[in-house]
């Protein structure tokens, strides 16, 4: 994989790569199931801590691998913007 853009942040990349290779879908990326991918926790371009820090406590949920792994709790099929950033 080519990173395009060498002026974003590291992050930010990383989060571009996520959308590429699932086609280009922020919906599911965010409900991404490779739990065992090691950027797996950084797949929203921000650090997790950042994210549950400025959205609250209910932003634990999709970095909770136990929840992917028991077939997660919400669905990208549920139209939840609860989970946009």
């Amino acid at each position: 994989m080519k990173m395009k853009n060498l002026k974003q942040s590291p992050l930010k990349q990383i989060r571009m790569q996520c959308i590429e290779y699932w086609s280009d879908s922020n919906k599911t990326v965010r409900f991404c199931h490779s739990i065992d991918c090691f950027l797996w926790y950084l797949r929203f371009g921000k650090f997790p801590k950042t994210i549950i820090k400025a959205k609250g406590k209910d932003w634990e949920q999709p970095f909770d691998k136990e929840n992917f792994k028991i077939g997660a709790k919400y669905s990208p099929d549920i139209e939840n913007e609860e989970y946009e950033l």
